[in-house]
């Protein structure tokens, strides 16, 4: 059984005016809510384009850090006083719960994700910024991968044979709690006139030869416009802002009997 964990990142602003940060450590807690592992960033590659970065204070907190977990003595409480005596502008993120293994493990995950500067082939494309479906979907992606609900959805799912034949339309996942098949997809902010409708049309079809039985679920923006959920109210497709995914994540583990 994967145990509950739970991490906080240590930011950076170098302009405290701005709300503008960079994640330079994580900070892995396990289920007995003790400090299980930390990790500080390898880098300082995006920070040093910043021209207010005070690369000196960093390094030096690195080196402290690095050398105090080398050493293992009475590092829960340097991370403790280190937790309530922020400065420099550092600060702390809400913590954020996942289910997980090894703490080491999860660990060298979580800095992959949070603080390895991306290599130049992986920085994201200019059509992944946020709002638009394959930004969505990523974070859709990335929330059920850290929640390991992802390997047990079907993906791509085709449902363009309840409308007909010819049409073509598949669903971002779907899964199948007591019989019922519930559908999760993305959808853009930046074309919601164009996808909402399309997707509306093609759940209505489906509900109408399979009943009520089934689920809908679109993935948006927190900004969609009430329109949009209004129309996708219409034809009982629940909207799931991006900011909620976690509590999502959460409910497909419950549906599944995770």
């Amino acid at each position: 059984m994967p145990d509950l964990f739970k991490f906080q990142l240590v930011r950076y602003s170098p302009n405290r005016l701005s709300e503008e940060f960079y994640n330079v450590a994580i900070l892995l807690y396990g289920p007995d809510g003790k400090l299980a592992e930390a990790r500080f960033t390898p880098d300082f590659k995006r920070l040093r384009c910043h021209p207010l970065t005070d690369v000196e204070f960093l390094e030096r907190l690195r080196d402290d850090f690095e050398a105090r977990h080398l050493a293992g003595e009475d590092f829960t409480s340097y991370v403790e006083d280190l937790r309530r005596n922020l400065s420099q502008g550092l600060h702390l993120s809400e913590e954020k719960a996942f289910l997980g293994g090894d703490p080491r493990e999860e660990v060298e995950r979580l800095a992959a994700t949070f603080l390895a500067t991306p290599k130049r082939s992986e920085v994201r494309p200019e059509e992944e910024r946020p709002g638009t479906r394959r930004w969505i979907l990523g974070r859709l992606r990335d929330t059920f991968r850290l929640y390991h609900v992802l390997d047990r959805l079907d993906a791509d799912v085709a449902v363009g044979h309840f409308v007909s034949p010819r049409f073509s339309f598949r669903v971002d996942y779907a899964y199948r709690p007591n019989g019922r098949t519930h559908y999760l997809h993305a959808l853009s902010l930046h074309h919601d006139m164009n996808d909402a409708p399309r997707l509306c049309f093609v759940f209505d079809r489906i509900r109408a030869q399979r009943g009520d039985a089934d689920a809908m679920t679109a993935i948006v923006d927190d900004s969609l416009p009430a329109d949009t959920r209004d129309l996708l109210a219409s034809s009982r497709i629940q909207p799931c802002p991006v900011s909620k995914l976690d509590d999502l994540a959460l409910t497909v583990r419950q549906d599944l009997g995770l």
